[in-house]
């Protein structure tokens, strides 16, 4: 097992061959998850971290907090935080819910943004995922197995996701497939020429990630940030945002 410490975080995952790689180059906007930056989360002077997130409609109460451990990136390296989140109570009953910050996805200890890699480094590979070295505190190779599968079922709702994110921070008309792709947006031949349960899914969620990695290089902002953009067009009916 590889200690995260000692790897570059996507230099750890990528795979070298012949094709496109849309992720080459965006080292320096992975590094760093939501709670890193600035203005998503307060940080509380015992060093865990709260998210106010907004009353539901419908005259719900504020009913005191949800803890969650979740571990984020800082630096490229993997760090376990405390995350507080707002609860609500709906008056004259005990229903409650709570308040989801744009990366903590639900039923998952790790943030969206170390999902995304660690799915984008399988589905991007050349090799499959036993063939990969083990990345420490980044989740092992079978919960990423189980990642995958999930995000294949929601390719095309994550790749809608992520382009209505694109298009809106955009500004512009053009399809930023067409100008950001001039080759087309389809994994490299040493990628495809694996065996997948659905060819069309992978591909599907393929283009999801390659728009995810350029559309940030382009539009100069981090991963994380385009992720949480993503995730409030969000339209699947339930709260699973990545997968």
């Amino acid at each position: 097992m590889v200690p995260a410490s000692h790897v570059p975080l996507l230099g750890g995952m990528r795979e070298t061959f012949e094709g496109l790689d849309p992720s080459e180059g965006t080292d320096d906007l992975v590094r760093d998850s939501l709670a890193v930056l600035a203005g998503v989360y307060v940080r509380r002077s015992d060093g865990s971290f709260q998210f106010m997130g907004t009353r539901p409609a419908g005259g719900w109460h504020g009913h005191g907090w949800t803890r969650k451990s979740l571990v984020v990136l800082t630096g490229g390296k993997p760090r376990k935080v405390v995350l507080h989140k707002h609860r609500w109570l709906l008056p004259g009953t005990t229903t409650t819910c709570h308040s989801r910050p744009p990366d903590d996805p639900a039923f998952i200890r790790f943030c969206t943004l170390i999902v995304v890699l660690r799915v984008w480094s399988f589905i991007n590979s050349a090799v499959g995922l036993c063939k990969q070295p083990d990345l420490e505190g980044f989740g092992s190779k079978r919960t990423v197995q189980r990642w995958t599968a999930r995000a294949m079922g929601r390719a095309l709702e994550t790749q809608q996701a992520i382009r209505a994110a694109i298009l809106e921070l955009r500004r512009s008309e053009p399809r930023p497939e067409e100008d950001w792709f001039r080759g087309g947006l389809s994994p490299p031949s040493a990628v495809t020429g694996r065996r997948w349960q659905s060819p069309t899914l992978h591909q599907c969620l393929w283009r999801a990630f390659a728009m995810l990695f350029v559309g940030a290089k382009e539009l100069g902002v981090t991963v994380a940030t385009l992720l949480a953009e993503a995730r409030r067009r969000w339209h699947a009916q339930d709260d699973s945002f990545p997968f």
